[in-house]
């Protein structure tokens, strides 16, 4: 875990002001105790995609939790998307079966 002091030492171009943003708004979830907030990989890397977001590609404050939740869902679908294919791999099959009706049902390239 590692302590807000930490966390800005690490993610350049990240402040005070945009981490206190960040907590308010709930974009990241540390975990907290009386006595500290602790960070964790997932925080540091959502604070840096933040930071990225911000500063390089200027997206104002209002958009951010938009993204955010989109790639949440992204991570999710995909997490899901693991389960099923792990699944289908025990039945080859029904997997067999799967493939062809979504290559059937897949548009044309052209």
């Amino acid at each position: 875990m590692m302590t807000e002091t930490e966390i800005l030492a690490r993610i350049d171009r990240l402040t005070e002001e945009r981490l206190t943003l960040c907590l308010a708004q709930d974009w990241v979830h540390p975990l907290t105790s009386d006595e500290a907030t602790g960070f964790d990989e997932t925080d540091l890397a959502r604070l840096r995609l933040i930071v990225e977001l911000t500063e390089d590609l200027e997206v104002n404050d209002a958009a951010v939790p938009l993204i955010l939740n989109l790639i949440d869902e992204v991570i999710g679908l995909r997490r899901r998307m693991r389960v099923v294919d792990s699944a289908l791999g025990e039945m080859p099959e029904l997997r067999a079966r799967l493939i062809a009706r979504l290559d059937a049902s897949a548009p044309a390239e052209g």
